[in-house]
């Protein structure tokens, strides 16, 4: 219904006739018309739907990204399992090759060249990949200072090489004082005592290493010095000292020579084992004679062993500590495994 408003000189009026407009009256009166009520209510609406769809938008938008998420994450899970499947089975080809294969002083000849695609592997821990997307590594404990039982001169010269700096009687004696079945402090270690009066929350093992990281535990070492020494110590077991498997800082540790005597037993291996002590003793410029509880020149039966796959974006690694050796219930012995 319109109503028909009528003003003169700001006096208002009314027309009573609905439906129609109030004809002009005389003496300058108007006509004014006010607008419908519809009109605020169709405002409202429009505003309520444009309300509406920002909210279906938004959650569209939300849900479109939220999907997206959980695809990538499952494209990323599904390169993992499949790298790990590929590490896993060319970990147990690698078994296999090595035990029907040779260990040589400076190298594992494998028995068959198809198996991993490579006739022989380097035992100096250099990388090799064998497939696409396989890298195996192997290191020879003869060319590594193991720490599992103890450490000696070997190991305090490593440390004295990479830091010279560090307190080397704290950490050789705290890391033997850690490995032997006493209660016996030596001068400058570390027994339950101590680690009680530090409020570690453990002490001792008193039994062999049986990971590397065990040495964080032990007093005087740090995690910057322990990554500076990581890549040249071992927990496998070691027979003696093989110069065709060492790295230069191992060389300096077991020989104590110049480095020029260190880089010509390294370019030499690179091209060739070395063969005998004599020619070691030439090359290094010492006079070492053979002993009977120590094997030079030749590698142990134990490897450290890492294969890695990657795949698209996804990495899977396998390290393991392995004996050649039979066991007693198998053809192999494995003394640490780690995966992920």
């Amino acid at each position: 219904m319109l109503i028909n408003r009528i003003e003169h000189y700001g006096v208002k009026g009314t027309s009573s006739c609905p439906g129609r407009l109030a004809p002009p009256l005389a003496g300058g009166f108007r006509v004014k018309k006010s607008r419908p009520p519809s009109f605020l209510q169709e405002g409202s609406a429009v505003l309520l739907t444009i309300f509406l769809s920002a909210i279906i938008i938004t959650i569209g938008v939300g849900f479109n990204w939220l999907v997206k998420e959980h695809l990538k994450t499952a494209a990323v899970l599904k390169d993992k399992s499949e790298a790990m499947v590929a590490a896993t089975s060319a970990y147990e080809t690698f078994i296999y090759a090595a035990l029907t294969g040779r260990l040589l002083n400076n190298r594992l000849v494998l028995s068959d060249e198809t198996l991993l695609g490579t006739a022989q592997l380097p035992i100096n821990n250099t990388a090799v990949r064998v497939r696409d997307n396989i890298v195996i590594s192997i290191q020879d404990s003869n060319g590594k200072i193991s720490v599992t039982h103890g450490v000696d001169s070997e190991f305090a010269r490593l440390v004295q090489h990479l830091d010279n700096k560090k307190n080397i009687s704290e950490i050789t004696d705290s890391i033997n004082d850690w490995i032997d079945n006493d209660d016996i402090t030596r001068p400058n270690g570390a027994e339950g005592d101590y680690y009680k009066e530090q409020a570690r929350g453990y002490t001792p093992g008193n039994s062999p290493l049986q990971y590397t990281e065990e040495l964080l535990l032990i007093r005087g070492m740090d995690i910057e010095f322990f990554k500076k020494l990581r890549p040249f110590i071992t927990v496998l077991p070691s027979t003696g000292f093989n110069p065709n498997s060492a790295s230069a800082e191992v060389l300096y540790a077991y020989l104590n020579i110049a480095p020029d005597s260190i880089r010509a037993i390294t370019d030499y291996t690179r091209a060739a084992p070395i063969e005998s002590l004599d020619d070691l003793n030439k090359l290094a410029g010492t006079s070492m004679s053979g002993s009977l509880d120590r094997d030079y020149l030749t590698p142990s039966m134990y490897l450290d062993v890492t294969v890695q796959c990657g795949l698209n974006h996804a990495l899977y690694t396998i390290n393991a500590g392995i004996g050649l050796n039979a066991g007693d219930f198998s053809p192999y012995q494995v003394y640490y495994w780690r995966e992920g």
